[in-house]
């Protein structure tokens, strides 16, 4: 395969890009999609997987003169996206975003039958509604039987996208590390059998392991021939979106800091020893010997969308992020007196979509409202309670490791502006960057990686 095109596939919560990349990275085109998502019920939130079978299919057609020369496919995804599988890979419902809220009760019982301890020990994490596919398997056991009864395997995005092109199984570290079911402390490509048994979850309806740059199989003839892509493909494993965005900003060696604008805002940390806490999650990176502290804010991004439907519904997106946002925010941060003006705004306790370190629903408010608050006021508000929430995960790392001082920030959020200058305020003091489209460039990195055989020694020693 070397000397062979790569193509990079971005499976995002709200919007799927695809890229066909150089084996030096080069990038030779770009397509995209937006899909919607369902949040519905007091804090349900999931999607069904042909939509992003259905954007692959669109975004192949338009650059499809590009896809002769690919010879491998990776995946960056959004996580877990949970989804029940026959054993023909056929999705038995909809996958359960990380933002769900159902599942508070489940992670309750099995944080009591396995004691949080334990998971903290071993697994790193504890479990949480959403983010941990453990909770969200359990729901699906108590609210969902027949499903239950029905499903061969319980995998994430990239096993759902992975089975499509292959016909095969597998599950990274990097997506699976968060969800209490994974030896995240050891990361050797191992389940807790522990917490398996203790669940009632046999270990065969979970994918076989792999890291992120493994080889999942060829793709299927047909598949091929559908997509345009040549028959010799190899399809990788692929990971987690922020890990593969964190990887492309440079986050490798202990202590440096990426954080990721979109959807969700998430804070990375990366360290060479898990540093385990009830008040974060810990991921496992795609590189060996290294994890990542992960501290989410499940809607980032998406309370100024919120904040846009609701409060500013007379302008359109373009105005609202290219003029009105950047206007309100650069006014304040560069106005005269600017420490009275912050004391007289309101309190955002940015909440929208729960909070992942609570087993109670969290909701979001606003404090210190008065006749005198402007909706400018609100929306500054709103940015400075999401980046202080961050500050506060970076000051507790800080405690545990040595922080560098570069923050490469990376999404659309981070390209409002003002947004860096907020962040310099309210999250901390440090030198921040910006990259673009970073998790498609980290799964064109996972491509780079198998293609030259990087890393693959050094996992082998770890283990």
């Amino acid at each position: 395969m070397q000397g062979r095109d790569i193509l990079a596939v971005d499976v995002g919560t709200t919007a799927f890009k695809m890229g066909v990349f150089s084996p030096e990275l080069e990038k030779r085109c770009e397509a995209s999609r937006r899909y919607d998502v369902h949040v519905y019920d007091r804090g349900k939130a999931d999607i069904e997987p042909e939509k992003w079978w259905q954007a692959l299919g669109e975004c192949c057609r338009e650059v499809r003169p590009f896809l002769a020369s690919v010879g491998v496919v990776s995946f960056s995804v959004t996580t877990p996206g949970l989804t029940p599988m026959s054993a023909d890979g056929s999705a038995l419902g909809r996958a359960i975003l990380f933002f769900d809220g159902r599942s508070h009760a489940q992670a309750r019982a099995i944080r009591e039958a396995v004691g949080e301890d334990k998971f903290l020990r071993e697994t790193c994490n504890l479990p949480v509604s959403g983010g941990s596919t453990l909770c969200s398997i359990l729901w699906i056991r108590d609210h969902q039987p027949e499903v239950w009864q029905a499903a061969a395997m319980f995998g994430h995005t990239n096993t759902y996208m992975v089975k499509r092109f292959t016909g095969r199984w597998a599950i990274d570290p990097s997506t699976v590390s968060i969800t209490g079911l994974y030896n995240t402390w050891r990361h050797d490509l191992t389940w807790n059998k522990d917490v398996l048994r203790l669940a009632g979850l046999a270990e065969e309806r979970l994918p076989p392991l792999m890291h992120s740059y493994d080889a999942a199989g060829p793709i299927l003839p047909e598949v091929a021939d559908e997509l345009g892509l040549p028959r010799d493909c190899t399809v990788l494993c692929g990971g987690n979106d922020a890990v593969l965005a964190a990887l492309s900003g440079g986050l490798t060696e202990p202590g440096d800091i990426n954080i990721i604008c979109g959807t969700c805002d998430i804070t990375n940390a990366c360290v060479d020893t898990p540093v385990a806490s009830p008040n974060f999650n810990v991921r496992c990176h795609v590189i060996p010997g290294r994890w990542v502290t992960f501290f989410v804010l499940n809607t980032g991004g998406k309370a100024l969308e919120w904040f846009h439907s609701v409060f500013c519904r007379e302008m359109s997106e373009e105005q609202f992020y290219d003029q009105y946002a950047p206007r309100v925010l650069l006014d304040f941060l560069n106005g005269p007196d600017l420490e009275r003006r912050e004391a007289e705004l309101p309190v955002y306790v940015p909440f929208l979509g729960g909070c992942r370190y609570t087993l109670e629903q969290m909701t979001a408010s606003f404090r210190n409202v008065t006749l005198e608050t402007t909706r400018d006021d609100m929306l500054v508000s709103v940015v400075r309670g999401n980046a202080e929430y961050h500050g506060q995960h970076l000051r507790e790392v800080g405690r545990l490791i040595q922080l560098g001082r570069r923050v490469m920030t990376s999404g659309g959020g981070a390209k409002l502006r003002g947004s860096l200058e907020a962040r310099r305020r309210w999250t901390g003091d440090f030198e921040y960057g910006y990259q673009d489209q970073s998790s498609l460039v980290g799964a064109a990195m996972l491509g780079q990686f198998h293609l030259s055989g990087k890393y693959r020694k050094a996992a082998a020693v770890v283990q």
